[in-house]
């Protein structure tokens, strides 16, 4: 074998103990942030799906302990992201050591194309297929599941253009108008979606004290999620999750937490009915959820939005299972 057409290629990882804190990939997203103030923007420009650049950036942030990303103000959109002072101050560092192993890559960062509509929050089949109905008459989408929370984040930076949600308010008992009205005091409306059948999706057997336990292992849902709010509210009314087996996985879907129930690798997990049934497991349902849409108010009035509109109103006229249409769907409620 020749030597001669080998390289050695150095990577700079910042370490706590045997924990990797930060990678050259995601001190490549904090400088494409920096350049571009978006989030959205910079996977694009690095390849990466929306909901893996958030992972990166969750993660990195519990590791150290604090932010590293904050709102910035105006600007086109009416917002976007900037790196904080300890962002900043954690790259310029990884930049440091980059120098002095002579490794620093030039970084350009070049525009990306923004779609028609933009849509982030909570993963949700009906609204798949509303999506798929706008992209054939033309009207280009794109959409990243990263949780009710997230999605109403991404809103607040001027990423997304809609949020669909399905958080409950504990003090109120109400679904989405409190943390609407308390997030966004302007610029940000809310539309009624439908309702949503939710329940314990398991292969064989489910109990609750089964659950709680330990004998079985649930296949989590993601921090930020209603289903995860959901599953934390229940678990502590009961004790708490101590002793959940499973409790610190994370799904980013209802697919992949389904799927994973029907692979083994957990027992049981939260979802929608039509979602299980899809999976051919068994349904528990323990209720119905309200899944509305944020809504920026600036695109009230693009055709993209109208015809949003059109296409969530025309399946009040079908029956879906795991789906029920109140009267007021497409209305705007806040």
């Amino acid at each position: 074998m020749s030597i001669d057409d080998l390289e050695v290629k150095l990577e700079i990882k910042l370490m706590r103990g045997n924990s990797v804190i930060m990678d050259g990939l995601t001190a490549d997203l904090l400088r494409a942030i920096s350049s571009s103030g978006s989030i959205l923007a910079s996977a694009k420009l690095l390849g990466i799906p929306y909901a893996k650049a958030w992972r990166m950036i969750t993660s990195l942030e519990r590791r150290i302990g604090g932010k590293v990303i904050r709102q910035r103000r105006g600007g086109a959109g009416g917002g976007g992201a900037e790196l904080n002072e300890i962002g900043i101050k954690l790259l310029n560092f990884f930049e440091e050591i980059e120098e002095r192993f002579g490794i620093k890559k030039p970084f350009r960062f070049g525009g990306v194309e923004r779609s028609d509509l933009v849509v982030m929050g909570s993963h949700d089949l009906l609204l798949e297929g509303i999506l798929g109905g706008l992209r054939g008459k033309g009207i280009s989408v794109e959409a990243h599941w990263i949780g009710s929370c997230g999605g109403l984040l991404s809103l607040s930076l001027g990423e997304a253009d809609i949020a669909g949600i399905h958080l409950l308010d504990s003090r109120s008992m109400d679904y989405n108008v409190p943390f609407v009205r308390e997030l966004f005091p302007r610029g940000v409306a809310l539309f009624r979606g439908y309702e949503r059948e939710i329940g314990w999706a398991y292969r064989d057997r489910f109990s609750i004290d089964e659950l709680i336990s330990g004998k079985l292992r649930l296949a989590n849902r993601n921090k930020g999620s209603g289903t995860r709010i959901l599953i934390d509210r229940i678990l502590s009314e009961l004790g708490g999750c101590a002793s959940v087996r499973g409790y610190r996985s994370e799904y980013f879907t209802h697919s992949s937490a389904c799927e994973a129930v029907v692979r083994g690798r957990a027992d049981v997990t939260m979802t929608i009915r039509p979602v299980a049934e899809s999976f051919g497991l068994r349904f528990s349902a323990i209720g119905w959820e309200k899944y509305d849409f944020a809504v920026k108010e600036e695109i009230l009035e693009k055709e993209a939005f109208i015809e949003f509109l059109r296409e969530l109103t025309s399946k009040k006229d079908f029956s879906i299972a795991g789906y029920r249409f109140p009267e007021d769907t497409g209305a705007r409620i806040l």
